[in-house]
């Protein structure tokens, strides 16, 4: 595959890359497996970046919280992203 992604870290190794954040975040364990994740879904699976979110607030509702979200989104294309049809 031509398009690979690697972990990221500073130089301190106190913060990681998020490349759909486009900045680096705490270097948390859910952090860690959150970006592990991303580089699996690209190199071993060959979805891309275009295809994908994060931290996407899934509901507007006023029951309970109203705060549902999800970690990671994808979408089968990054052109139903643009569009904004459901993610998978």
């Amino acid at each position: 595959m031509n398009n690979t992604i690697e972990l990221k870290y500073d130089d301190n190794k106190k913060k990681i890359f998020s490349p759909l954040r486009n900045k680096y975040l705490d270097t948390q364990p859910e952090e860690i497996v959150r970006q592990e994740f991303i580089c699996k879904l690209i190199n071993e699976y060959g979805y891309t970046l275009e295809q994908m979110a994060e931290e996407i607030k899934l509901t507007t509702s006023q029951r309970g919280t109203g705060r549902a979200s999800a970690d990671l989104v994808i979408w089968k294309s990054k052109e139903e992203k643009q569009k904004k049809k459901t993610a998978f």
